[in-house]
């Protein structure tokens, strides 16, 4: 039995996310949050901040605080 390496492009990942096949981030691998905005559904990661939203503009997120252990 061999064993195959899964490595997926960026592209395969944001469609997994937008799919919700995927729900770790792909900048920092902590899980996502499916926001609800103004403009419609963005993708957003509470931990690095990064949004996979629609369109040109970054719409306004209220995203809640993480804590911090310790």
């Amino acid at each position: 039995m061999t064993v195959t390496p899964l490595a997926r492009t960026l592209d395969q990942e944001l469609v997994a996310l937008t799919r919700g096949a995927s729900l770790a981030c792909p900048v920092c691998a902590e899980f996502v949050l499916h926001v609800r905005g103004a403009h419609g559904l963005a993708i957003a990661c509470p931990e690095c901040r990064s949004i996979l939203a629609e369109g040109h503009e970054v719409p306004e997120l209220e995203l809640p605080a993480v804590a911090s252990a310790g």
